[in-house]
């Protein structure tokens, strides 16, 4: 065989590379080393005597033999690390079902990191629930199975031997080992002396130390268990608190010209299992509210949650997700994303963000799921700050909601601020006992929600003035009764028209939760239903229906001119029923039925000639979706109808066509309240409406009531198509007025000024103040620049005075 050049070469460098790995091979297959401080041992609290001075580092893990003080075992854990020891606890197994033992061991196990923090090492044996897997640190078992993945497995030695300990660590197969001591003093102290010494460094042994730079990122479950050994520890940290702040309401209400603001100084008294609130300086639209007691009105919140997210609880509720980091008002925080597990209950859906250093809550949003009451929608943004080191309370809460009653829909806006808060008072007792004494209004939190308190009259003939004030929850306000009357003066409308009238709203109709809405005000006539919740289900079912006694004018244009000779008498009223379902927490969709007539009479200056229409009879379905998010509320909506008994009108062959016999209007709606202080209130609205197969009457109008227009005469202005964009701000000028101003602006496209679309924009002013007799008064006015007058003038006035008053 002859040999090249070459293929020596190749012998060559396989057998040096041959001989460089061989030894390599040799020394993986070569027994690791004993690791002392890889073993822990396990010893009896009171056994911390028994402790060598120096335990270089050494595990010693706490086990119960009976049930001890905290403080017992605190100072144990104590002598353990104050010998260069790192302190465990094993944690005995609880009673009960699955759920229960579990239940029982979370809060066992963050009752313990609160107190002593992440540096104790909480460990189990197996078996182990996998649901406890982010509140441990390790399992102690005898088959690495047994070990849910994720969590440190310790292998239990069959006796304690130290030697045989040390042994068994050359083999490999477990995080750590795990040696009981036994109960006998003697034995144990010469096992924990031989361990020590065992992971005592050599005399002249060189010791580097060893910077960790790499962390093993946390899982969403484990933030979340630390989140709640953070809590635990606050709660028992802060036994009581009283927070001071202001309370801001804002809704929409039929009538007012403005958003109706309620505002208070807010006092909240917190102690364990109860939280009261204290409302002072009461303001309803800017205005002093004098009263006490328990108000008419009802408090207006959802249905509880089965269960709080990011909580302890016996049953899982939530699913948590690790979303990443963020930083909140310059804190770092993890974000946390928590969904029902069950989405048939009444639960959250929303974000935390949890601090990374500390673990305290800074921020969570969220909107509840499954309502089936007469709030439809409602999301909540809670922030927190740091008021002592390691204290976090909360410091602004944020609520938006969708109020659906009877005859109209409107948002809620509830902003809470806090200003400061009193952390475990000497003084709590007697100040909420003044609270009761003050004629503030009193509300108490509950297991059926908010209730108002009222103070019962002390007993005896002469009640000692020291004596305690007895105080009871009150029953809930269920029924209210409106005066409203006012006068409007009106373009449109050939004299001013007066108007008064009684509303009745009643909250739950014969103990059923049906609402009723009833209105009569001698010329107009309303009355509306709601059912929240129809078998306890997410479906309500509604209706309206409304009439007007009083004829009005309908007024006639031509390329911009008014055609008096064809302007007719008009008197509308109206019906409708609608089902409407949650489809989500932000959304709800609605279907419903709609019935208009509108009865047309010749006017005093109608053309003979002129052919009056039938009476306007149609027949509408609706389908509507609505919700709300980021405190922005909005509407898609669809409304086709057809006309009955639809003949030929008017006089020229432009006024009547076949193809009107039925239509199609549709539309979008967003709405947005912006309390930028208290006593200041910014709202804006904008709208698109548009159609098909619309003429004069089944065109949209602006009205008295509905859609309006400020400045602008009622069904003075007929369109097919456009938008609207409306704008108003309120100001609390002194504790007995209040000041709106408006401008509204419309750019839409009315045929009886040609084809384009034309600008409307109007502006208003309204003063707020109250009366005597407990009266609200409002006077209202509104200019149109563009609207076009009776005698033909450009420019409208109009002009309304009302007064209300609830009892």
């Amino acid at each position: 065989m002859v040999m090249t050049e070459r293929s020596l070469y190749a012998c060559l460098l396989v057998l040096i590379l041959s001989g460089w790995a061989a030894p390599q091979a040799s020394a993986q297959d070569t027994a690791q080393p004993p690791c002392a401080t890889c073993v822990a041992t396990t010893i009896l609290y009171g056994q911390t005597l028994l402790l060598p001075e120096k335990l270089h580092g050494l595990t010693v893990v706490l086990r119960q033999d009976s049930p001890a003080a905290v403080e017992a075992l605190a100072a144990a854990i104590e002598a353990v690390q104050s010998r260069g020891g790192r302190a465990g606890v094993l944690v005995p197994p609880a009673q009960g079902t699955r759920a229960e033992q579990a239940f029982a061991l979370k809060q066992r196990i963050t009752e313990l990191r609160s107190r002593f923090g992440p540096d104790v090492v909480v460990v189990l044996r197996a078996p182990v629930d996998p649901e406890l897997t982010p509140y441990i640190d390790a399992v102690a078992g005898q088959d690495a199975s047994d070990a849910p993945p994720g969590v440190q497995f310790w292998r239990v030695l069959p006796d304690a031997d130290v030697t045989r300990a040390l042994s068994a660590t050359t083999a490999g197969g477990a995080d750590r080992w795990l040696l009981d001591a036994p109960d006998d003093v003697l034995e144990a102290r010469l096992i924990l002396q031989d361990l020590a010494r065992a992971a005592a460094p050599p005399a002249d042994a060189f010791v580097e130390g060893i910077e960790v730079s790499g962390v093993r990122r946390l899982t969403a479950e484990e933030i979340v268990a630390r989140h709640q050994a953070f809590a635990a520890g606050q709660a028992r940290r802060v036994k009581r608190t009283i927070s001071t702040g202001i309370l801001q309401l804002t809704f929409e209400a039929p009538g007012f010209p403005a958003p109706v603001t309620i505002t208070s100084d807010t006092v909240i008294y917190a102690a364990p299992g109860r939280t009261e609130l204290e409302q002072r300086e009461i303001r309803v639209n800017g205005l002093a509210f004098k009263g006490s007691g328990v108000p008419r009105l009802p408090i207006l919140e959802p249905e509880r949650v089965a269960a709080p997210p990011l909580t302890i609880t016996l049953d899982r509720f939530y699913r948590y997700r690790l979303v990443g980091e963020e930083r909140v008002g310059g804190v770092r925080c993890h974000v946390i994303a928590f969904e029902p597990v069950d989405d048939a209950l009444t639960l959250f859906r929303g974000r935390a963000w949890i601090a990374v250093d500390s673990f305290a809550m800074v921020r969570v949003a969220a909107t509840q799921t499954r309502l089936t009451g007469a709030i439809v929608s409602s999301e909540q943004v809670d922030d927190f700050r740091e008021v002592r080191p390691g204290i976090w309370l909360l410091s602004r809460s944020d609520v938006r909601q969708l109020y659906e009653g009877a005859a109209h829909r409107t948002p809620i806006h509830r902003l809470l601020t806090i200003t400061a808060h009193d952390i475990d008072p000497p003084d709590f007792d007697a100040r909420l006992e003044a609270a009761y004494r003050s004629p503030s209004i009193m509300l108490r939190d509950t297991e059926d929600g908010y209730r108002y308190l009222r103070r019962q009259p002390a007993a005896g003939d002469r009640p000692q003035p020291d004596a305690p004030v007895v105080v009871d929850v009150a029953e809930r306000a269920d029924r209210v009764r409106t005066l409203a009357a006012g006068l409007i003066i009106d373009p449109n409308i050939s004299v001013p028209l007066p108007f008064a009238g009684i509303s009745y709203v009643d909250f739950d109709l014969f103990d059923t939760g049906t609402q009723l809405n009833a209105f009569f005000g001698g010329s107009y006539a309303q009355l509306a239903f709601s059912i929240p919740s129809l078998g306890g289900t997410r479906w309500q079912l509604a209706g309206r229906a409304f009439g007007i006694a009083t004829s009005f004018n309908d007024r006639s244009f031509r390329n911009g001119r008014e055609i008096y000779d064809e302007n007719l008498s008009q008197r509308p009223a109206h019906a409708s029923a609608w089902l409407l379902r949650s489809i989500s927490p932000r959304l709800t969709i609605r279907a419903g039925y709609e019935f208009d007539y509108t009865r047309l009479r010749r006017a005093d200056e109608t053309a003979a000639a002129f052919v009056v229409p039938a009476d306007q009879v149609s027949h509408g379905f609706l389908l509507a979706l609505e919700g709300q998010r980021a405190g922005w509320a909005g509407s898609l909506w669809w409304n086709p109808a057809r006309r009955s008994g639809w003949r030929r009108w008017g006089r020229t062959a432009g006024d009547y066509s076949p193809a009107h016999a039925d239509f199609q209007r549709y539309g979008a709606r967003v709405s947005r309240s912006f309390p930028v202080r208290p006593g200041l209130v910014a709202r804006v609205e904008g709208a698109f409406m548009a159609g098909h197969d619309l003429d004069r009457f089944s065109r949209y109008a602006f009205g008295t009531f509905d859609n309006r227009l400020r400045g602008y005469p009622s069904a003075l202005v007929r369109y097919d198509r456009g938008a609207i964009v409306r704008g108003s701000a309120s100001w609390a000028l002194a504790p007995l007025a209040r000041l709106d101003l408006f401008v509204d602006s419309a750019q839409v496209r009315d045929r009886g000024f040609g084809d384009a679309f034309r600008n409307y924009t109007g502006v208003g002013a309204a003063i707020e103040a109250p009366a005597p007799f407990g009266l609200l008064t409002a006077v209202e006015w509104g200019y149109g620049f563009r609207g076009r007058d009776a005698d033909g003038s450009q420019g409208t006035h109009v002009i309304r005075l009302s007064a209300f008053k609830v009892f």
